[in-house]
């Protein structure tokens, strides 16, 4: 099961696949998919009756700053859209969701089974870009291939079957919303499209022997290949520096597009804000501390892994970024702690 519904009048249907689909992103997204295309009520904590809508997702909103009202002929209808995706993971997606205790439960008793009937395809690991604590569930994997252009070519085949089976013939993103990856120092090197295809086609010992230190390219990069060989668009979602690579983005077609550095919804998000704020002031702080206290896999996976701690606190410095001529001298530490009793509650 992937393929949702007939889109409506002449709108094309489009398709979406997400890396890390077993995730608290994946799920809760598919789960409000569902909701919203069954019109499904439900009772909130207190016993109240709630319905479904697209609060929050501006291309789908008819009211205000959405776009759907907008632009009526010309943005896809959600409710229609192929969902598909890969996680290292073989959890059903209902049983995910039910154990990630985001969502009322009484919404996801509703749409657990349905949830539970999608397939979900073995995602393509690399133990060391990864925390330690990923290492034990990461069963559910792709066969290692001699290099990494033969695992492209695997994705790539991937890609063209789900969008020949599901009819699609709207646009398809892939987003990459998997555990955080440590940083690759090579991928800066890679300027161009060539040397991005010289790359991926050497052997990890052939890396080794030219004395290259990542012996081995992240598996979000073969996804983002993958994705712009297809002409389809690529969302990275994690704080790895994928798109830090020059080849890729030469690679991208100009009918799609690769884009992000990690999604900004919680503490990302507010330091965001405050700093604009601060910034229009005319202010600058000299010292910024805070923690980052959750129980959910994305802090897991932080808590065991320094390197990939590195790559998300990138990003947060990165915050910093209005005032470049002094953001050296702002001192921000970031404490993160992994907490499994509130598991992925942050009100």
């Amino acid at each position: 099961m992937s393929c949702f519904a007939t889109p409506k009048g002449n709108k094309k249907k489009v398709g979406i696949l997400v890396v890390g689909i077993g995730g608290a992103n994946g799920t809760t997204m598919i789960a409000g998919i569902l909701a919203n295309r069954k019109k499904l009520t439900w009772r909130g904590p207190r016993g109240e009756i709630l319905n479904a809508n697209y609060g929050g997702c501006i291309t789908q909103l008819h009211v205000g700053k959405g776009f759907a009202h907008r632009y009526p002929d010309c943005l896809a209808d959600i409710n229609s859209a192929a969902i598909g995706g890969w996680d290292i993971r073989p959890t059903l997606l209902g049983d995910a969701l039910l154990k990630a205790e985001i969502l009322d439960y009484d919404l996801v008793r509703q749409v657990q089974e349905d949830m539970n009937g999608m397939d979900i395809w073995k995602g393509c690991c690399d133990l060391d870009y990864i925390g330690s604590s990923q290492h034990e569930t990461a069963t559910h994997i792709l066969s290692p291939t001699v290099t990494a252009y033969d695992m492209v070519q695997l994705l790539r085949k991937q890609i063209r079957d789900f969008i020949e089976t599901n009819e699609i013939d709207g646009h398809t993103t892939i987003i990459f919303s998997a555990s955080v990856e440590r940083n690759c120092d090579i991928l800066t090197s890679l300027t161009t499209v060539d040397e991005l295809e010289a790359s991926l086609r050497l052997t990890n010992e052939e890396r080794k022997e030219s004395g290259i230190d990542d012996t081995a390219l992240p598996p979000s990069l073969l996804y983002a290949v993958a994705a712009a060989k297809e002409g389809c668009s690529f969302v990275n979602g994690a704080s790895q520096n994928t798109l830090a690579c020059p080849g890729l983005l030469s690679l991208q077609k100009s009918n799609s597009y690769c884009l992000g550095t990690d999604y900004k919804a919680g503490q990302t998000k507010f330091k965001t804000a405050a700093v604009e704020y601060l910034r229009t002031m005319g202010l600058m702080p000299k010292v910024i501390a805070s923690s980052n206290h959750l129980g959910n896999n994305d802090m897991h996976n932080l808590a065991t892994s320094t390197k990939t701690r590195e790559a998300k606190l990138r990003v947060k410095h990165d915050i910093f970024s209005p005032w470049s001529e002094v953001a050296e001298s702002v001192d921000h530490k970031v404490c993160v702690m992994y907490t499994p009793y509130i598991n992925d509650e942050k009100r």
